[in-house]
């Protein structure tokens, strides 16, 4: 019995420090759709991949939402001091960030977590054999989602109304940013925030609707509308969790 459970714990470990390694610098992987078996050979680099052609329900839009006629007078947005936004009048102006906690009740009133579940969920696993393991998360973030980092096995971005800018940071960049860069827009950042604001080296990537991003963990990220969209952004963000990644995201 004691053997069993030290054999344990070293697989743990072990999983651990795997799951711990992250890349020191990365470069963006590209796959189409109709080649997503492929995915499982391309999630050993740990490299952001982009898969094309994927196809997107026409859910999670600004149209579709307001059919939820049952959700439209629940207070989404708590603002110190000003009272709390319906989410009918954040449709009206959709330009505050949401709670994560809004975010995944939006995901699931849009139908995009039951639709990821069924649909993609299984396809973006590493193997079969392991499904079991791995559990979803789903959130749907109007307009924009602040920089955070990465912790899910695979995070995915979807845009389902308008195109994004999607940053990308390695972990290495971290110092270089202010103290409080947690949910801040990476190109809000001045001279005033962080005097080594030049030293900082990132990555963008451009999505439409019909692309997907896949990140390891441990990148930061950071999406919001690119600059020649012509209507905003929603993005569907849904992260495929094993025990590891789930216990780091606790």
């Amino acid at each position: 019995m004691i053997e069993f459970l030290i054999f344990i714990l070293v697989l743990g470990f072990i999983a651990i420090l795997f799951y711990k390694q992250a890349n020191e610098e990365f470069e963006i992987l590209q796959i189409d759709a109709e080649r997503i078996q492929d995915l499982p050979t391309l999630y050993s680099d740990h490299s952001p991949i982009v898969v094309r052609d994927f196809p997107v329900p026409a859910l999670g839009t600004i149209e579709e939402i307001r059919k939820r006629k049952h959700i439209l007078t629940m207070a989404v947005i708590h603002q110190k001091g000003q009272g709390q936004l319906t989410l009918q009048q954040f449709l009206d102006n959709p330009v505050h960030i949401v709670s994560p906690k809004t975010a995944e009740f939006l995901s699931n009133e849009a139908g995009l977590h039951v639709w990821f579940e069924h649909s993609v969920f299984k396809q973006l696993l590493p193997s079969p054999w392991t499904s079991w393991l791995y559990t979803c998360k789903t959130r749907l973030w109007p307009h924009h989602r602040g920089m955070y980092k990465t912790t899910a096995f695979q995070t995915m971005f979807m845009p389902t109304q308008g195109s994004v800018r999607v940053s990308l940071l390695l972990p290495r960049m971290l110092p270089f940013l202010p103290t409080a860069w947690e949910g801040r827009q990476f190109h809000s950042l001045r001279a005033d925030d962080t005097p080594l604001l030049s030293q900082i080296k990132f990555m963008e990537i451009k999505l439409r609707k019909g692309n997907v991003l896949l990140l390891p963990a441990h990148i930061l990220v950071d999406v919001d509308a690119a600059a020649d969209t012509s209507h905003i952004p929603w993005i569907f963000q849904a992260e495929i969790h094993h025990p590891i990644s789930r216990m780091a995201s606790m």
